[in-house]
């Protein structure tokens, strides 16, 4: 005998001033799929013309409709019935470490945990709304005003990609609903710093820690990030040819793939660089193998603490008794107060975008530093590395007035 395959329509009940849908569905309880009985969704507030109706219009009968399709769609497929948490943690969070790099997984990570999921991690997949969606982000600008306009961006961003992937893999159908949201005003990005050749000079001369000082000259004078450093290996060395090659990156004490393809790549360094390199690879023995930064049992180092334990205390020196920071904690005689005359601390991206910055300084031209930084593309570099100070600024407006002036001269 053959089965009839009956779509569910559910039914709509007035509760106070809202429409309700009461319907039956499915959902994922420690890996099974369980039937639920008596759900209700909020389909629409009750207007002032309906106020005397008990039965739905024609308008919430349309709503009715629209979301029991969603419901009877995943009748046949056991993962329409997913919330996003679950989703999250079974189907996109696997992939994005499959597909990105360590960096960018530690950072998603975060963002998921502490600030998405808490908000939309109950929800359905199949059901999740650009409503729903705009009223989130909102929600998380207001309650954390000092929060960045780019992180609100992140955070649509990755609120896109999951459902992106959840369509791709059919636990929902229709279009994406992060799609058409409008976001809330967040804070303006604060600027980011890019070190001056003679800040990295006045480093280099003030810390004496050798391997401190190469990890630095690779920071400044190659361009290689945090990560990137961190990852360095001798094999990556051809000493002959004054290379280096980037072919991955630790991040967490996990290593990885660089952050894009354009990144893994070999980079040409300076003379004083290899100087500083020859010598330190010297004092460990001319090793050829194994990690180039390495802690006293074979991990990589973490430049955290290549910061906190051989750059801070000197380049946060107090100027009355030379201690750090951090020393000065209870202490009475005295407040603490940096040497304004060394060099401050911005960072290790701030290496970065100083080698940008200084190339640019100097006239190389920007599809070079764009090559010589790894960047997949030049509006990269431009955009967010290259720094124009001051001082060129003013240079390049007395340019421009003295060939006004010629131009006059010769009228």
């Amino acid at each position: 005998m053959k089965t009839r395959n009956r779509e569910q329509k559910g039914s709509v009940e007035r509760f106070g001033d809202y429409w309700y849908l009461r319907y039956a569905d499915w959902r994922i309880e420690n890996g099974e799929r369980v039937r639920k009985q008596n759900l209700t969704h909020k389909l629409a507030p009750v207007l002032r013309e309906h106020q005397r109706l008990k039965r739905p219009p024609k308008y919430i009968e349309e709503l009715q409709r629209e979301f029991m399709k969603g419901v009877n769609s995943s009748r046949s497929a056991p993962q329409m019935c997913s919330t996003i948490e679950q989703f999250v943690d079974a189907a996109w969070l696997p992939f994005i470490e499959a597909h990105r790099a360590s960096s960018t997984v530690t950072v998603y990570r975060y963002y998921w945990t502490h600030v998405l999921k808490p908000y939309v991690g109950n929800y359905l997949l199949r059901d999740f709304t650009t409503a729903q969606a705009e009223a989130t982000l909102n929600e998380i600008g207001r309650l954390n005003p000092t929060m960045r306009k780019a992180t609100l961006h992140k955070l649509r961003s990755m609120l896109s990609a999951i459902f992106k992937r959840g369509i791709g893999l059919g636990y929902r159908t229709g279009a994406n609903p992060c799609r058409e949201i409008t976001l809330p005003n967040g804070l303006p990005s604060e600027p980011t710093y890019a070190y001056s050749l003679a800040e990295i000079r006045q480093m280099l001369n003030l810390i004496q820690h050798e391997s401190t000082r190469v990890i630095i000259a690779l920071a400044g004078y190659a361009g290689l990030s945090r990560s990137e450093i961190q990852g360095l290996c001798w094999e990556a060395y051809d000493a002959d040819n004054g290379e280096i090659a980037v072919l991955s990156g630790v991040v967490n004490g996990k290593r990885g793939e660089p952050k894009t393809e354009a990144r893994k790549a070999t980079v040409p360094l300076i003379q004083s660089t290899r100087d500083l390199l020859d010598r330190y690879r010297a004092d460990l023995g001319n090793p050829t193998s194994g990690v180039m930064f390495a802690t006293g049992v074979g991990t990589p180092l973490d430049l955290h603490n290549v910061f906190c334990d051989r750059i801070d205390p000197i380049l946060n020196a107090c100027e009355e008794c030379g201690e750090s920071k951090a020393a000065h904690r209870g202490k009475d005689d005295h407040e603490y107060r940096r040497r304004s005359h060394i060099v401050a601390w911005h960072g290790w991206h701030g290496f970065r975008r100083g080698l940008a910055s200084n190339l640019n300084e100097l006239g190389v031209l920007d599809l070079t530093i764009q090559r010589i930084l790894r960047h997949a593309s030049v509006l990269t570099t431009r955009h967010s590395y290259i720094k124009i100070r001051d001082h060129n600024v003013t240079a390049g407006m007395a340019q421009l007035e003295a060939e006004i002036r010629k131009a006059e001269t010769v009228q």
